[in-house]
């Protein structure tokens, strides 16, 4: 797992743009009690996050594939970026990786 201290040092306040949350809800499962949904609105909205590891809370936060979330730390606002575009390659993906002549193998 990433380095927190690298992201901004400790997280002092959390908060989810709810203009761009999509509500995959992978946060929820990530940082148990740290986000919930919130019935009105049906996104999600920080909920118990000073009781959760920060650890959760800054994968959680790479998890986000909207970018909703969002954390206020000791050295500024931080947008975490999602995890997946972070460590994406055109050499892992079967499809870019390809050359433009060569056939894809079928699954």
């Amino acid at each position: 797992m990433r380095d927190a201290k690298r992201q901004g040092g400790p997280v002092v306040e959390v908060e989810v743009e709810p203009g761009l949350c999509m509500n995959f809800r992978n946060c929820v499962r990530i940082a148990r009690g740290a986000f919930m949904t919130d019935p009105k609105s049906g996104k999600t909205r920080p909920a118990r996050w000073q009781q959760v590891e920060p650890d959760l809370l800054w994968k959680a936060a790479w998890s986000c594939p909207s970018g909703a979330i969002r954390f206020v730390t000791e050295e500024g606002y931080v947008v975490p970026r999602w995890d997946e575009v972070a460590h994406w390659e055109s050499a892992r993906h079967r499809g870019a990786a390809a050359a433009p002549d060569q056939p894809l193998e079928t699954w």
